[in-house]
């Protein structure tokens, strides 16, 4: 009996990489931070609905407490790596040459500006 001709090298084979060599680590990425939004996304809503019945100093001091601020921090951080990887996927598949390094670098940018701006927001109104 024949073995079925294969296209991978012998150390793809090995590490069973595809062709581009990180399609699988990206996507269990995704599906992981896609599960830890989940219950966060659920506590974000909840201290949401909290603060809407307190003004901004009452707002100020739920957010000063330790639990409130690092549940609304890791759905900020975890919201915002999972948009990463997602724009990430999509620049890849449908952008081509100097555009997708452009896009790439654009991508990166905003997301990291973005996730800045919210954590230096939590933190700014949690402790001052």
């Amino acid at each position: 009996m024949s073995e079925k001709p294969s296209f991978r090298t012998p150390l793809g084979r090995v590490r069973w990489l595809g062709a581009a060599h990180f399609g699988t680590e990206e996507a269990m990425r995704l599906r992981l931070t896609s599960l830890a939004l989940v219950p966060l996304t659920i506590a974000f809503v909840w201290i949401l609905l909290t603060l809407l019945a307190k003004d901004y100093n009452g707002a100020r001091a739920e957010l000063s407490e330790p639990l409130p601020a690092l549940l609304v921090l890791m759905f900020v951080l975890a919201g915002v790596y999972h948009m990463t990887i997602g724009m990430r996927s999509v620049i890849v598949d449908y952008l081509h040459g100097a555009a997708r390094e452009w896009a790439l670098t654009a991508n990166t940018l905003f997301c990291g500006a973005l996730g800045l701006a919210c954590v230096y927001a939590i933190l700014r109104i949690g402790f001052v």
